[in-house]
């Protein structure tokens, strides 16, 4: 029991003796306990590459954070407890980290994707005006009514006074010239 006891007064002795900057303290009592500490790291993360993090991080932090230390009963029961909150503190960090990080993952692609979709379609509206525009007349009316004003076939006949007929076979012949500048021109769109 007298040894015990001399053990917790070195260990507090080195404590205070760490308080004060000392790096020689600060090595025994990285000595004295490291073997512990990992055991108890390893038992609750149950992987070796995350038990080596926290246990560089934990005694990394215990350093810097030695000034505020105040242990006045055990310092292996003061050591164990910060541990635990240490290790519950990585391992909730992790887990938000993660979160974000997929969330972010699935934002970028999602608004990447969606980029490159705006992209993509301002080029083909450009390029499909363009081929448009130099329809004839009665044929560019009757394509623009179809498709950007959605008027069915019976609506445009009726508006241009136009048998229904006459509007498919427009419609035809723009789809046909469309196609054919989509093969020259290289590049493609669905009508």
């Amino acid at each position: 029991m007298n040894k015990l006891m001399e053990s917790e007064k070195s260990d507090i002795e080195l404590m205070d003796k760490i308080r004060q900057g000392d790096m020689t303290a600060f090595g025994l009592l990285y000595a004295r306990y490291a073997d512990l500490i990992y055991r108890h790291i390893l038992v609750r993360v149950n992987s070796s590459f995350d038990a080596d993090d926290i246990f560089q991080s934990f005694f990394l932090n215990l350093w810097e954070k030695r000034d505020s230390i105040q242990i006045n009963t055990s310092v292996k029961g003061y050591l164990l407890t910060w541990l635990k909150n240490f290790i519950l503190n990585s391992i909730r960090e992790e887990q938000i980290r993660t979160k974000y990080h997929t969330q972010g993952q699935e934002n970028w692609t999602e608004a990447h994707d969606y980029t490159w979709t705006q992209i993509v379609a301002t080029d083909l509206d450009e390029k499909l005006k363009k081929v448009v525009a130099q329809f004839p007349p009665r044929l560019q009316t009757i394509y623009l009514l179809s498709r950007e004003e959605n008027l069915t076939i019976k609506e445009i006949a009726e508006r241009l006074s136009l048998s229904e007929q006459t509007v498919k076979n427009q419609l035809t012949e723009a789809l046909r010239r469309l196609r054919t500048e989509s093969g020259k021109k290289n590049f493609i769109f669905f009508i």
